[in-house]
């Protein structure tokens, strides 16, 4: 595999991003899997060098038009960012979101212009984004319009070697049902498949969970399973796609366990992925599904309590960055 070249985003450097990104990329063996162009407030990456008590050499650029990697030395564009006013660090602000936005808009740039393959970014708030200007319900959607990608699309998240999408995700749950079909769910079920193969799995086998309780009973306990989930696997099946189900919400992780399965399709957004947290919390990914290109991320949020303390983890961004790396070289 080609040794791809990455955007790698702090995140919001009013929370854990930096310190991560210290950890991870301080690893010799880490930045050795690909070339790393770091789009960071200089000032942002050095304090969270500082924080972690960890550092690494890199060589700062002004533009992209000549880009040179050396020994496995990322490369830092510095951004001026257009809001120069002091961050809140340890909370959500509108100055990190405008931060936020326009650092993950220039990877997102730097990766339609074929510099980068991929996107790696450390955990952002979307508090803080929307108080910067987001206008969607969340990033992978705004990444999508950056895209210009109108197709189907959805958050998958990543424990070891289990794969989860759903369906809904982030809507009220009284809005499940009523945003549930056939064809979303066939379109997640297709999108789990290619995801999956992008990452290497040749032959995924992908599980579908039910929505009712015990999987709805034949109808007594409602019909989604019967209208809109057995008939979308049939058509996913007809594809190609190896399906499984559909399970009950409290026995789908034996059902995976035990048939070796590789990912779950669920109808909404905690359905599985409370399972899946509780199973690795500190090494889950979220991947960006779906899009044109990949973007990753740890699959935990900015934790601005650990904001100066050198306590954050770095094990979920760790997996992300290898995850992304991944994609990225067989996207490349």
């Amino acid at each position: 595999m080609k040794k791809p070249s990455v955007a790698l985003v702090l995140g919001d450097p009013a929370g854990i991003g930096p310190e991560l990104v210290a950890k991870v990329l301080s690893q010799p063996a880490l930045r050795a899997l690909a070339n790393v162009i770091i789009i960071a407030d200089r000032h942002e990456l050095e304090k969270g060098m500082a924080i972690a008590g960890q550092r690494f050499d890199y060589d700062e650029i002004t533009d992209t038009t000549a880009i040179a990697f050396t020994a496995d030395r990322p490369l830092l564009l510095n951004h001026d960012w257009s809001r120069r006013t002091p961050f809140h660090y340890g909370s959500a602000s509108e100055q990190s979101g405008v931060y936020i936005l326009e650092t993950l808009a220039r990877a997102v740039e730097l990766t339609q212009q074929g510099i980068t393959q991929g996107i790696c970014f450390a955990p952002l708030n979307k508090q803080a984004m929307h108080m910067g200007g987001l206008k969607h319900r969340d990033e992978l959607h705004w990444f999508a319009e950056l895209l210009k990608f109108d197709d189907f699309c959805c958050e998958v998240n990543v424990v070891d070697d289990l794969w989860a999408g759903r369906a809904t995700s982030h809507i009220p749950f009284r809005d499940i049902v009523k945003n549930l079909s056939v064809n979303g769910v066939v379109e997640t079920i297709s999108l789990m498949d290619r995801t999956l193969r992008q990452a290497g799995i040749a032959a995924p086998k992908i599980a579908v969970q039910a929505l009712n309780p015990h999987g709805g009973e034949n109808g007594l306990f409602g019909d989604e399973e019967q209208t809109i989930i057995q008939p979308a696997m049939s058509q996913a099946r007809a594809l190609g796609i190896d399906v499984y189900g559909p399970y009950p919400a409290d026995t789908t992780y034996k059902a995976v366990e035990t048939g070796k399965l590789d990912a779950v399709v669920s109808m909404y957004h905690d359905q599985f992925a409370t399972a899946l947290k509780m199973l690795g919390f500190e090494r889950g990914v979220t991947v960006q599904g779906g899009l044109p290109v990949p973007i990753a991320t740890a699959n935990h949020g900015t934790a601005y309590n650990l904001y100066g303390q050198n306590l954050a983890t770095p094990s979920a961004f760790e997996n992300a960055f290898r995850l992304l790396v991944k994609m990225a070289g067989s996207a490349g």
